[in-house]
């Protein structure tokens, strides 16, 4: 028998170059832009105030780091907590009628597959570099993860297709393997 702490780690993820954050990071930052239009300077201030559980991605953000617990074959990824005490209490769930991916801090988050650029299910020890390109499926379905929004507005991940969007490739970026998992 395999022992599970030794498929776990640390990671970042990232779009492209643009990291994954809380989606609250993702819209102060747009925010931010002079050239925002009044419109959606109010839908987005309107949305921030709603205090979002989603996960998003943009530039000029600070990435969350992840981690990856390993069991039974697949992987529940929780979130490093705001203050950085390297408490890992929530996790990257699909959450809600639009399967949006968000932070959860309930009994029974969604379980990940990593795939590999090939599309073959993979664990730690078949990733040999610290940056690769991966997919994420869900659940007992394996539900690609997909992204769909964008500029003026910001970017959610789902894993339902009726929702559109496109295929999203994460770059993992490794911090720490062989990570003690969180029962």
């Amino acid at each position: 028998m395999q022992n599970t702490d030794s498929q776990s780690f640390t990671a970042k993820l990232f779009v492209g170059d643009k990291p994954v954050a809380e989606a609250r990071k993702v819209i102060s930052k747009l925010l931010e832009d002079p050239e925002l239009a009044n419109e959606w300077r109010e839908f987005h201030q309107l949305i921030l105030n709603d205090n979002p559980q989603e996960l998003s991605y943009g530039e000029g953000v600070t990435p969350e780091i992840f981690l990856f617990t390993y069991h039974d074959d697949v992987y529940t990824i929780r979130i490093k907590e705001r203050d950085g005490v390297g408490q890992f209490t929530k996790t990257a769930s699909m959450e809600g009628s639009p399967r949006n991916l968000s932070m959860f801090t309930g009994d029974d988050p969604t379980y990940f597959r990593i795939l590999n650029s090939d599309s073959v299910v993979v664990k730690l020890d078949e990733i040999p570099n610290d940056v690769s390109d991966i997919y994420l499926a869900t659940g007992p379905q394996r539900r690609m993860v997909h992204t769909y929004g964008g500029p003026p507005t910001f970017p959610v991940f789902t894993d339902e297709q009726n929702r559109g969007g496109s295929l999203v490739a994460f770059r993992l970026q490794i911090i720490e393997r062989n990570v003690p998992g969180v029962g």
